[in-house]
């Protein structure tokens, strides 16, 4: 079903579900890392990025980054 949103008015954000693979060139090691990902619900303008946890440290700073990069905040509805 489609569904229509005016311009500003909806920021989807999550995590994917899904990790990535991230490789040590000097050690080899392997790490995960989540992936953050935020669609803006009329233009389907998608951020993504990877951050090590979804601890609420790395949650809110990937929100400053989306915003910092979008260069505002979408309206809040509270009703």
């Amino acid at each position: 079903m489609r569904q229509i949103y005016p311009a500003g008015e909806k920021c989807f954000i999550d995590y994917s579900g899904d990790k990535v693979a991230i490789i040590d060139p000097q050690s080899g090691e392997i790490r995960f890392a989540e992936i953050f990902v935020a669609v803006l619900g009329a233009s389907a303008y998608a951020y993504v990025e990877a951050t090590w946890t979804q601890k609420l440290p790395d949650w809110i700073a990937s929100h400053v980054r989306l915003f910092g990069r979008l260069g505002s905040v979408s309206v809040l509805d509270y009703e």
